[in-house]
């Protein structure tokens, strides 16, 4: 046997080697059980959870309005700020005694000049004289149609009676009357005028009472000690009396708003638990207190129409330096079917134009057909096919399982 002859002869050797080393692995690997994750099934609740953003508002607050007109001349306080009860919050410089009283006189000559034009156009004399001067206006429109009217008959019967100027003049004076008639008619007093003249006198004794007041104004000071919420004011703006100067609110008291779309509203109910998670991921437990049965249509950032509901929640142990405005992220859960069997909804696997799910038996995997129910939460509502206790695969794509594959159970230690 030559030398080639036996390098040939090992070649084969350890070519079929390695085929046979090959088939070994390959064996091995097919008995080689895969690992799977695993659920046990059981009966229970199947939920949901919605999460939804909503804000802080206070329970208790109040607008605070100026007790009298003038400048501001101090505005101590910020919004956020703490107030004490009694504590003055703002200064206005009122008018002088002598500046009031200049103020006073002038509207005492608008609301006589008021009174003196209601009077004329509403009184039963000043009605009478415009009935008859709205009488005369009109007999004397209808004198001058009627002269007109009469020449140019004459004219067409027998022509050259009248000179084109005598005409012109009967003409003339059918439309002088008729704008005479027609500013008496406007001088008339209608519905209108009545309400012009009525709200015109009202508002200017009320302004007179309220300079009255400004006399002996007390300073504004805080009903109650609380937190300085809005301002709608500033120092160096002239305020009038009873104008808006902040609201005040009360951080004892909180409570959680949010928008829900109707039908999300409707699956929840008063005295629920939700859990409130600020930005920092600290959480918080609340409850619903208040479900407005009314929904307003509104917007949407895509411009679609939505019907919502506003919702308030009680929270409890709320951080102190959570004010009014702060938004919180809110979270319900909510049932969806009661006592069913449910698995994970990667279980499910296609079969025979319906499902299926992977169920461990001995080691293997068996593919039982089963038919499902109700969706939620990343969970699907088995209605037949399985039992409780059945031992079910979680994962069987991510796993390469089929039917009759050797399994393992994923260690959860």
């Amino acid at each position: 046997m030559g030398v080639f002859d036996i390098k040939k002869r090992y070649k084969v050797i350890i070519a079929m080697a390695l085929v046979l080393a090959v088939g070994v692995y390959m064996g091995m690997q097919a008995l080689k059980p895969l690992v799977v994750s695993w659920e046990i099934t059981a009966y229970g609740d199947l939920t949901d959870t919605l999460v939804v953003q909503g804000r802080v508002m206070p329970q208790k607050s109040v607008v605070l309005n100026a007790t009298a007109s003038g400048t501001v001349v101090s505005l101590p306080f910020l919004p956020g700020m703490t107030v004490d009860e009694g504590q003055k919050l703002v200064i206005i410089a009122s008018a002088s005694p002598a500046e009031l009283e200049i103020q006073k006189q002038q509207l005492r000559q608008q609301l006589a000049t008021a009174e003196y034009q209601y009077q004329q156009l509403f009184s039963a004399e000043g009605q009478a004289r415009q009935a008859a001067a709205l009488e005369a206006a009109q007999s004397a429109q209808a004198l001058a149609e009627r002269q007109y009217q009469a020449a140019l008959e004459v004219e067409k019967e027998i022509s050259g009676v009248y000179t084109p100027g005598q005409l012109s003049e009967l003409e003339n004076a059918v439309k002088i009357t008729k704008q005479a008639l027609a500013a008496v008619e406007a001088q008339g007093a209608s519905g209108a005028d009545r309400n012009y003249y009525s709200i015109l006198i009202s508002s200017t004794r009320a302004q007179l009472e309220a300079l009255d007041e400004d006399e002996q104004n007390e300073p504004l000071t805080a009903p109650f000690t609380g937190v300085v919420w809005r301002l709608f004011t500033g120092e160096g703006t002239y305020i009038m009396k009873n104008q808006p100067v902040l609201t005040l609110y009360q951080s004892d008291s909180m409570k959680i708003e949010i928008s829900l779309l109707s039908e999300d509203s409707l699956r929840l109910h008063v005295d629920q638990q939700a859990t409130i998670r600020l930005s920092d991921g600290s959480r918080f437990a609340a409850r619903v207190s208040f479900i407005s049965p009314v929904a307003e249509q509104v917007i949407s950032s895509l411009g679609l129409a939505e019907n919502r509901c506003t919702v308030e929640l009680i929270a409890q142990d709320l951080p102190p330096m959570l004010g009014a405005g702060h938004q919180v992220d809110v979270s319900f859960i909510r049932l969806t079917a009661e006592n069913v069997l449910t698995v994970p909804a990667s279980c499910l696997a296609p079969l025979n134009g319906g499902s299926g799910v992977y169920v461990m038996e001995g080691g293997k995997a068996r593919l039982k057909p089963v038919e499902t129910g109700q969706k939620s939460g990343g969970r699907v509502e088995i209605s037949g096919g399985l039992s409780a206790g059945d031992t079910v695969i979680t994962n069987p794509y991510d796993a390469g399982v089929k039917e009759g594959s050797r399994v393992k159970m994923e260690d959860r230690r």
